[in-house]
């Protein structure tokens, strides 16, 4: 098979791990079943892989802290992929004033949150508390509280399938509410260089925290969830206010359920399926579409289903 050949490839050539996981494991929902994965720590190595993915016409996947996926019980077929050493790391520079971050991105994301707040560089704040590595933000142009990364970043730079390098500038990243490009091309997001501003660190600590206890009190961050299931439609309530109006808090689904405290999470009481939580959103999904006549869109990835081959 080729995935056998590819695996004795990469575990030749990469200096990471490579061997069969448990989605589970690597997910923030904790289900999921088995798969190939290969740890990338170098662009080089990256563009390795997507070479070798190509020549032996293996499709692939890539995982960074395993928010918004939805991994099939059953595992996957893509070759997962995970960012580690240099794909994990930043710098910073100053541009006429100006502080600019350039990170990895496996890079992880309220970390530098954090570390910007101490440095002094504005912007990164509304990130504190989001579960995710900067590619992966990046990816979804991740926000919250009046920020998101689209107001942030400068440039990316890409891989092609092919393993070649590009880097696109902010303008052409298609970035919309919860969109960007990469979405829509097989591309795989390598580096990120944000622009911040000038500011006080006591202050922009003060505001995470401000951010911190506002997710605590209005997410159910004691359980395991994805984030936000569902996109807000344009020009309608948003998700949770629809699921809620449905008479949903609370629903079941085998061990998934709807947040009683806030309606657009599905939560893993403790026993959860990928398909008690898959079926839990085709039930949501028709529920308020029945309610209010608005169709809901997910905002989560489906990984190893059918949808996703």
């Amino acid at each position: 098979m080729s995935e056998g050949r590819l695996a004795e490839l990469l575990r030749r050539e990469l200096h990471g791990p490579v061997g069969t996981v448990d989605l589970g494991r690597l997910t923030t929902w904790r289900t999921g079943g088995p798969a190939l994965a290969a740890a990338v720590s170098s662009v080089a190595e990256l563009s390795f892989v997507l070479r070798a993915c190509a020549d032996m016409e293996v499709p692939w996947f890539v995982l960074g802290l395993g928010s918004n996926i939805l991994a099939s019980d059953s595992g996957c077929r893509r070759l997962v992929i995970r960012l580690s050493g240099a794909m994990r790391s930043h710098s910073w520079s100053d541009r006429d004033g100006v502080p600019v971050l350039r990170c990895g991105a496996g890079a992880h994301l309220p970390s530098l949150s954090g570390a910007a707040c101490t440095r002094g560089a504005a912007g990164l704040e509304f990130a504190v508390g989001i579960p995710g590595t900067v590619g992966g933000a990046v990816f979804m142009n991740a926000g919250a509280y009046g920020g998101s990364m689209s107001m942030l970043v400068s440039a990316v730079t890409v891989l092609d399938s092919d393993g070649r390098q590009r880097i696109i500038p902010v303008e052409e990243c298609g970035f919309d509410y919860r969109r960007s490009r990469f979405q829509e091309e097989r591309t795989v997001i390598a580096e990120t260089e944000l622009r911040l501003e000038p500011g006080d660190p006591s202050e922009l600590r003060s505001e995470a925290r401000r951010v911190l206890e506002l997710r605590r009190s209005r997410f159910p961050l004691d359980l395991p969830n994805a984030g936000s299931v569902f996109r807000k439609p344009f020009g309608e309530a948003a998700p949770g206010r629809l699921i809620e109006d449905a008479g949903l808090k609370g629903r079941r689904e085998g061990g998934a359920m709807v947040s009683p405290l806030h309606a657009n999470f599905i939560v893993n009481t403790g026993n959860a399926t990928s398909a008690d939580i898959r079926r839990l959103i085709d039930l949501v999904r028709d529920a308020v579409y029945r309610n209010s006549g608005v169709i809901l869109e997910e905002e989560i990835r489906y990984l190893g289903w059918s949808c996703d081959e």
